[in-house]
């Protein structure tokens, strides 16, 4: 791999990080003059999310174009969309086995978003957005163009590693790198970051819609919620499979490579 594909990969990354960092010494600035409350925990994150779609577009790091959506792909993006909603509850019924929790930390922060109306423009909206013109349609780019198609696998696996350590904390960086794994795949089928938009949107919107829906649930391990009954909790991730299974077998026949470099 050529070290000017590194540095550029590199790059973006340090772009991005610069970005929240930025954003939260400012955040962190006005909580000190300010009353803390949500709304600044979600504007901190829109402002986020806005800088950094901007700024990709503007030095075209993130190649856009509609090339894709002019093929009006709605079936193939559906089977995304249940992709991603298959994925969720084998997920997290598969993190709950490894006894990884969240810090307080980032669960507060979790609830102060999803509780206010707005949470979900910062990440159901914005956040798909952002983080998939940086991972897949910037560094995934880059990386694929010195790796090539045949060993595209090892810029999937490096991008998705990146991309699990910037959440943070080990439950969500497991959590991101697996979907990574996945987002990848679809980029690299159709180098578009559309089909990753829509699975990172599906994805964060089941999640914003199940806490307003069953806020106490934020708080319960999959066993917990479905009453102590494993039967049950068996049943719901053995069922969630079956739909991740025909998602993925539909999308390995429907997704299609555009052109290099066109989103």
């Amino acid at each position: 791999m050529n070290k000017k594909v590194i540095v550029d990969s590199l790059m973006y990354l340090v772009v991005f990080a610069a970005i929240q960092v930025a954003v939260g010494i400012v955040a962190g600035f006005l909580r000190q003059t300010h009353e803390a409350t949500p709304m600044l925990t979600i504007a901190t994150s829109i402002v986020s999310g806005l800088l950094t779609i901007a700024i990709f577009a503007w030095r075209h790091w993130a190649p856009v174009s509609g090339k894709y959506i002019n093929q009006r792909p709605w079936f193939t993006l559906f089977w995304v969309a249940c992709l991603a909603g298959g994925s969720a509850m084998p997920l997290t019924f598969a993190l709950e086995q490894t006894g990884l929790t969240m810090p307080d930390s980032y669960t507060q922060l979790f609830k102060e978003i999803m509780q206010h109306d707005l949470g979900f423009i910062a990440v159901g909206i914005l956040a798909p957005v952002a983080e998939e013109m940086v991972f897949r349609g910037a560094i995934l780019r880059r990386l694929l163009e010195a790796t090539g198609r045949r060993k595209a696998w090892i810029a999937i696996v490096v991008t998705s590693a990146l991309f699990g350590v910037v959440h943070g904390n080990m439950v969500q960086g497991i959590n991101a790198f697996v979907l990574g794994l996945l987002l990848g795949w679809m980029y690299v089928r159709t180098r578009s970051v559309v089909p990753g938009i829509v699975f990172h949107f599906t994805n964060n919107a089941i999640a914003f819609f199940s806490f307003r829906l069953l806020p106490d649930a934020a708080d319960k391990t999959l066993l917990e919620f479905y009453g102590g009954n494993m039967t049950r909790v068996l049943l719901a991730v053995a069922f969630s499979l079956m739909i991740f299974g025909a998602a993925l077998y539909q999308l390995n026949l429907r997704l299609c490579r555009l052109p290099e470099g066109k989103s």
